[in-house]
């Protein structure tokens, strides 16, 4: 009260006023800056999971849950229509083992297996590889252009192109035959060419994307490697050997496990469109054969089983992979 007394009468008397100070703020006690601190590290320990939250509920409606339900439906006895569902419990694992059309889809999808991951491992490597050298040309633009075309044109609308270049009787391969003196065969309908004709078609449509992944792998090695190695003597087939392909490891592990977990994936649209898994059943893979039994003949209990054993096979060979081919990537 006799501060600003004071500081009116100063006022009135021609003196400059002086503002009075803020009042400071008020220090933490240690016992608050300790809670302030163990409530930020609480924060920053649980923004990792909340950032992977939205990731992790894709995961589990669309992944995980389904996968549950399919186990829980290959116990069952079911139409897919009925409301009536009957526990059975291996019932159905039983009837797959005793069904000769599931070890004929099994021996077929080995044979897929064995022919596309070598295909789709090595033959775009080896397009990368050729294309490398000419990336600072226009024309490797064009080049992937026309190579990854393929796997942005949906299948359904290429198979009428396939069905024209494998006609037995007016289609483009049997005539180029006939042009240079061979012999033509019909293609889609012989039991042994057929599964042939889908590896080629499954490996058209996916080596565009595998392309892309080397080339980027390419331009990502630092030229500073190479760079070195050319200076210790080593010519363009040693820096290829000794210092690309190690470092480009990660990405060819990266398509060899991905290969194999979408094998079954990749050929479905051609049996599908194509073959209708014959002649004979000879081009019939264990996921067309799920398709098959799931929405043709309603067994989704027989279905849901061959689901279940197809995500087991694919995580052991997903784990054989990791545990023996991992240790040969370079990692950096």
């Amino acid at each position: 009260m006799s501060s600003s007394i004071d500081r009116r009468r100063m006022r009135g008397r021609g003196a400059p006023v002086v503002p009075a100070r803020p009042a400071r703020p008020a220090r933490a006690t240690p016992r608050g800056q300790a809670s302030q601190r163990a409530g930020h590290r609480r924060w920053e320990g649980m923004l990792p999971y909340l950032l992977i939250l939205p990731a992790l509920g894709f995961m589990l409606a669309f992944i995980y849950w389904p996968l549950l339900d399919s186990a829980y439906l290959s116990t069952l006895d079911w139409n897919l229509i009925s409301p009536v569902r009957t526990f059975v419990g291996g019932q159905n694992y039983a009837v797959l083992w005793a069904d000769p059309d599931f070890h004929q889809a099994l021996g077929v999808t080995a044979l897929y297996l064995l022919a596309l991951v070598p295909v789709q491992v090595i033959l775009p490597l080896a397009l990368a590889l050729l294309l490398w050298p000419v990336r600072r040309a226009r024309a490797q633009g064009a080049y992937r252009a026309v190579l990854f075309t393929p796997t942005v044109v949906p299948f359904a609308a290429a198979a009428g192109v396939w069905f024209w270049i494998f006609d037995p009787t007016q289609g483009v391969l049997n005539q180029a035959l006939a042009a240079w003196g061979g012999r033509g065969a019909d293609w889609l309908g012989s039991p042994t060419l057929a599964p042939w004709c889908v590896v080629a078609v499954a490996a058209w449509q996916t080596l565009g994307f595998n392309l892309l992944l080397y080339l980027a792998a390419l331009e990502a090695v630092p030229p500073q490697y190479v760079e070195a190695a050319a200076l210790d003597g080593a010519g363009a087939w040693a820096a290829l050997r000794h210092v690309r392909l190690p470092l480009i490891t990660p990405t060819i592990f990266f398509v060899l496990v991905t290969t194999v977990i979408f094998v079954n994936d990749d050929v479905f649209g051609a049996i599908n469109i194509l073959t209708d898994s014959g002649p004979f059943g000879h081009t019939i893979n264990l996921l067309y054969y799920l398709y098959r039994q799931g929405f043709r003949f309603l067994q989704t209990g027989q279905a849901s089983a061959v689901a279940v054993l197809i995500t087991v096979a694919v995580m052991a060979l997903t784990w054989l992979q990791f545990r023996f081919v991992e240790g040969r990537v370079h990692y950096g």
